[in-house]
């Protein structure tokens, strides 16, 4: 299973790298500083992540503006979930309003909460 994680965070990229690949080795994570790159990949074409772990508030490009331009090039195979720091409420109720986003995570990422990602994978909104 391939993973992308974006976030402009280079200690919170290595963090939430470790946790996952240690919680399940065959993971292939690759981490992303520049979501913009991440939209270039995509449109390019190419093998597809399975999943997308993406942060919400990056300089450069937002997650909320990353969003809007994954949504129309976005992969039936691949799941995206906002994994943020921010645990306010109205972050998680938009997150909800994309199509395209899965669930939203906490960071730092709780074991659980990773586990039923990687169990079920399956689209279903999950908040953890």
């Amino acid at each position: 299973m391939t993973c992308w994680l974006i976030d402009d965070n280079e200690i919170d990229l290595l963090v939430t790298h470790k946790l996952i690949t240690s919680w399940e080795p065959s993971i292939e994570a690759q981490e992303f500083t520049d979501a913009w790159a991440v939209l270039d990949k995509l449109k390019a074409g190419g093998t597809p992540p399975h999943l997308i772990l993406l942060d919400l508030f990056m300089p450069e490009i937002s997650g909320w503006d990353f969003l809007d331009h994954y949504q129309p090039i976005a992969q039936e195979n691949t799941l995206l979930y906002v994994l943020s720091s921010s645990i306010d409420d109205a972050d998680i109720m938009r997150a909800r309003t994309y199509d395209v986003v899965n669930g939203y995570l906490s960071k730092p990422i709780a074991k659980e909460s990773f586990q039923r990602v990687v169990s079920d994978f399956q689209p279903s909104f999950i908040v953890g």
